[in-house]
């Protein structure tokens, strides 16, 4: 019983113990299974995490893709330059400005991408970049492989990054070409490109606003018309380049000489226009024009070369010589014209009468052009007579024109309408060919060969290349050089001496005569006189016409052949009419003569008769 009671104590004991160990063991189950909920409930939040991860990485590869599309890809160049100025980093746009890869641009100094006249720019920029945190802004030209270059602004500021907080230059570059171009084309619409001076355009604006402001206010308007005397001879001299650096130098005289309401305008070429509003009178008109006067009087110097060179001015006043632009220009154009033909005096106002002849000249000029180019001008030749022998020595070609409305043309006016109109050139070449001809014509027929002298136009003579027009005339006409003898003027010899001199020479050495006509008449300098490589000295008409009557005109010619002696050249007096006149000439020593008392003008047929009555 005892064993029993025993067997069941204990077993109870175990039991129990058994009982304690599983519901430690249940405890310890719900402990893992709790664990075990907490690790599901932590791996549900990791694997949240993670997808949220991976999205946002994915959001951050989308943003930084768009980022470097928007990077490479922006209207605008970026590029980071070292302190030495070498490009560390660069988009692709800044890439195509310079036409090249990006790969072959890393590492390259920037400055072997910039024009050579912006370096100076680009230096002076990297380094107030460098020298300062605020942003800077400057304009230079990028070179463009391969193609033209690009106007940019640079907009640069330093940052330092890095653990050694290193310097670095961000730069945006724009491009501002078509900027430019656009503001070059508005700018072109309205001013001259070569002196930045207001055009016809905007002058027409000008012109408007100033009648409409006399109009209300009762007061007047000048208008100034501008024409450079002796420009052209210039210009072919010494080319375009001088020519122009010229007009700017007159454009920026002009612009000295007015009133700031007042306007100066480029037509073209060498006229110019001043616009004078709110006048009260033509006398305020005139002190504009003293004004110009006197500052154009003093030297030009362009490229080491100096000119001379002063307007002829035509004047007209709102409302008495026009109501419009075209009028008032018109009327000031033609005041200008009579300035330029008259001697000494610089400006004109303008006259009814003025318009009259302005179609004069414009009829006569439209027929002059007609004439030209159906071979209707002529040759006349009046022989030139050594006085001490008697025997023909020579003939100077005279220019001859017959019109059905106009007559015979005074040659004078002739060679000043070519002039003025640009026809001197070939009416030149005209003569100069007609007459070599037509000593080969005489020469064939057995006629005595004599010297033809033609005369140069001082246009003509201070072409660049004159020398080779007279060279191809000889040589198409096959005329041998001592056949030719050319005249020029005191004032043409003046006008650009060392220029001169050196043509003169180059068709002496050739063997052609040349010689200085209507000597007395100019402003001559004895030290270039001297140094002309001409052969003879033609005494001025107006002399001879006087020598029996006036002291002066025996004085002046008697010197005039005595220098001519001193300087070993021969002397012949033109426009000799009468046996008293002859008989000073050869008691002064003179050499030749050539006038009416020995003949007049004769045509080519009339000329070879009068050689062979001569003899």
């Amino acid at each position: 019983m005892e064993f029993k009671k025993l067997q069941k104590t204990e077993l109870i004991a175990r039991l129990e113990i058994l009982t304690a160990e599983v519901e430690e063991l249940q405890a310890q189950a719900k402990k893992v299974q709790a664990v075990s909920h907490d690790l599901y409930v932590h791996k549900i939040e990791l694997e949240v995490q993670n997808q949220e991860l991976l999205e946002a990485q994915q959001l951050l590869s989308e943003s930084r893709d768009r980022y470097a599309d928007l990077y490479d890809f922006s209207p605008v160049g970026y590029v980071s330059l070292t302190s030495a100025g070498n490009i560390e980093e660069i988009n692709l746009t800044a890439a195509r400005m310079l036409g090249d890869e990006r790969s072959a641009l890393l590492g390259k100094p920037f400055s072997l991408c910039v024009e050579k006249d912006s370096m100076p720019i680009f230096y002076a920029h990297l380094q107030r970049v460098f020298s300062s945190q605020e942003k800077m802004v400057d304009n230079v030209r990028l070179k463009c492989k391969n193609l033209a270059p690009t106007e940019v602004s640079m907009e640069s500021i330093s940052i330092y990054q890095g653990a050694n907080h290193t310097a670095i230059c961000r730069t945006a570059l724009i491009d501002i070409s078509q900027r430019k171009a656009l503001e070059r084309a508005r700018f072109l619409a309205n001013f001259d490109s070569l002196t930045g001076l207001p055009n016809r355009t905007l002058l027409e604006d000008r012109v408007a606003q100033a009648l409409a402001t006399a109009q209300r206010n009762h007061t007047q308007v000048g208008v100034l018309f501008l024409d450079l005397d002796r420009f052209k001879p210039i210009n072919d001299t010494f080319g375009h380049a001088v020519g122009d650096m010229l007009l700017q130098e007159v454009a920026n005289r002009l612009m000295q000489c007015v009133r700031k309401v007042d306007t100066v305008a480029r037509l073209g070429g060498d006229e110019f226009i001043v616009l004078l509003p709110d006048l009260n009178g033509g006398e305020h008109a005139v002190i504009a024009v003293d004004n110009i006067l006197q500052s154009m009087s003093q030297l030009f110097i362009i490229e080491g070369h100096q000119f001379k060179i002063m307007p002829s001015i035509g004047i007209s006043i709102y409302p008495d010589d026009g109501s419009d632009m075209q009028t008032l220009i018109r009327s000031a154009d033609a005041a200008m014209y009579h300035a330029k033909k008259s001697p000494h005096q610089h400006f004109k106002f303008y006259t009814p009468e003025m318009n009259s002849l302005a179609l004069e000249n414009m009829t006569l000029e439209s027929k002059l052009r007609l004439a030209l180019r159906q071979g209707k001008l002529e040759l006349r030749y009046q022989p030139q007579m050594e006085i001490q022998t008697g025997n023909i020595i020579g003939m100077e070609a005279l220019l001859r024109w017959h019109d059905s409305e106009f007559g015979w043309v005074e040659p004078c006016k002739i060679i000043a309408l070519a002039e003025d109109r640009g026809l001197i050139e070939q009416i030149f070449e005209w003569v100069l060919h007609t007459a070599c001809s037509q000593i080969q014509l005489w020469q064939k027929s057995g006629l005595s060969l004599v010297p033809v002298a033609v005369n140069v136009s001082p246009i003509q003579l201070n072409q660049s290349g004159f020398a080779q027009i007279i060279i191809n005339a000889l040589k198409e006409t096959e005329l041998d050089p001592g056949s030719l003898e050319l005249e020029i003027t005191e004032s043409a010899v003046m006008h650009n001496p060392e220029f001169i001199i050196e043509v003169l020479s180059q068709l002496k050495g050739m063997g052609v005569q040349l010689s200085v006509d209507d000597f007395g008449t100019g402003f001559s300098s004895l030290s270039y006189l001297a140094r002309l490589p001409i052969h003879k000295l033609k005494i001025a008409e107006p002399f001879v016409r006087d020598v029996i009557t006036s002291n002066e005109a025996a004085t002046i010619i008697s010197a005039i052949v005595s220098l001519s002696k001193k300087l070993k050249l021969r002397v012949i007096a033109e426009g000799v009419e009468t046996a008293a006149q002859l008989a000073f000439l050869r008691e002064s020593g003179c050499d030749e003569i050539q006038g009416y008392y020995l003949s007049h003008p004769l045509s080519a047929e009339e000329y070879a008769s009068f050689v062979k009555n001569k003899k």
